[in-house]
């Protein structure tokens, strides 16, 4: 049976674009010496040891767990997933070699990518609460999660869970995340506040939020009327009349739209016409590669806001948000304990 195993490339994606151009998984880990004869977890915390002789013993038994599924458990044909950093996509693929270690050094495994730029919205809650674990590598299982994995690669839609069999209980829309996984709990928050902002601030309620975020700032806002702007969402400037420089001109595109070149042209041409200094182009659901690699090429004209960069934006300045807008939107500051880092 088909099995799906959760790969991370960096603790800041560094590992991505090497991979999605070769094929290789390649993890965090770094080796002077070959693992290729440990045959079970024993043998690979042994060698980890060797390596790693003064990590913590509990780092050394998590890495080698992990490493342990990573090398022996995951076999060719098994599905890998990665979540992107880089792109807030998530690529899958599958897996199509025996373990190496490439240039010699780093773990790696050999796949044949299905699909590289599958939105994270089209992942359902339960599922994405599993590609939440913090581990560099473990096994998605919970709620046929291959299945479904293997059905976003090929349709680019999630069936959902399927509720009724021996392992799985409770209702259908009961989220049950895979118990023995370390959660990224900010990662999981933001989760939770992406699916807020989507299912409250669709359309043009989306326009107003970066709005509100802009005064926030400094800025004065005009926002245009819902209905066809002509590439102009919001215009925005600083002092008393909002005269003052840097003038902006913005556009934003909420729900499942994923910007192309010529939106970004469009809005190049708008900053032009109305004499702004500067453009900010928002995207939900972000950016296409022919947007992206213009990012430096328009640094000093340009900047894009995927939803990761509204949300940094937004917990920023949220305290000086207007009170209706924080009760349409209602967060809370939370502490908790970092723990030691157990992944590589």
């Amino acid at each position: 049976m088909t099995r799906a195993w959760l790969v991370r490339l960096g603790k800041y994606g560094e590992g991505e674009a090497s991979a999605l151009k070769s094929g290789i998984l390649a993890t965090g880990w770094e080796f002077d010496a070959d693992m290729s004869k440990a045959s079970d977890r024993e043998e690979i915390l042994d060698f980890l040891k060797h390596q790693y002789a003064d990590e913590k013993k509990g780092t050394l038994q998590n890495w080698a767990a992990q490493l342990n599924q990573f090398k022996n458990e995951a076999i060719i044909g098994d599905l890998a997933v990665v979540p992107l950093k880089t792109t807030r996509e998530i690529a899958i693929g599958r897996i199509s070699s025996d373990y190496f270690q490439a240039d010699g050094s780093s773990p790696a495994r050999k796949v044949e990518w299905l699909r590289t730029d599958l939105p994270r919205p089209a992942v359902k809650q339960d599922l994405r609460f599993s590609l939440g674990a913090s581990q560099t590598v473990c096994e998605i299982s919970r709620n046929n999660a291959a299945e479904r994995l293997s059905a976003l690669a090929t349709i680019g839609s999630d069936p959902g869970p399927v509720f009724g069999n021996s392992d799985l209980d409770g209702p259908a829309d009961e989220v049950v995340p895979d118990s023995s996984l370390a959660v990224d709990l900010s990662d999981l928050a933001r989760q939770q506040i992406e699916q807020h902002i989507e299912a409250n601030f669709s359309g043009h309620g989306f326009t107003e939020l970066v709005a509100a975020i802009l005064r926030a700032q400094g800025y004065r806002t005009e926002v245009s009327p819902p209905g066809p702007d002509r590439g102009v969402d919001i215009v925005a400037g600083k002092g008393a009349l909002g005269f003052e420089g840097p003038k902006l001109v913005v556009q934003v595109k909420s729900g499942s739209v994923v910007v192309d070149q010529p939106t970004l042209q469009g809005l190049l041409g708008c900053i032009q016409d109305t004499h702004a200094d500067n453009g900010l182009l928002v995207s939900w659901s972000g950016f296409k590669d022919t947007v992206r690699r213009r990012v430096n090429e328009l640094y000093f004209r340009v900047r894009l806001w995927d939803r990761d960069e509204v949300l940094d934006a937004l917990f920023v300045v949220y305290e000086h948000l207007p009170e209706e807008v924080r009760a349409d939107l209602p967060l809370k500051r939370l502490w908790t304990l970092v723990p030691d880092d157990d992944v590589a």
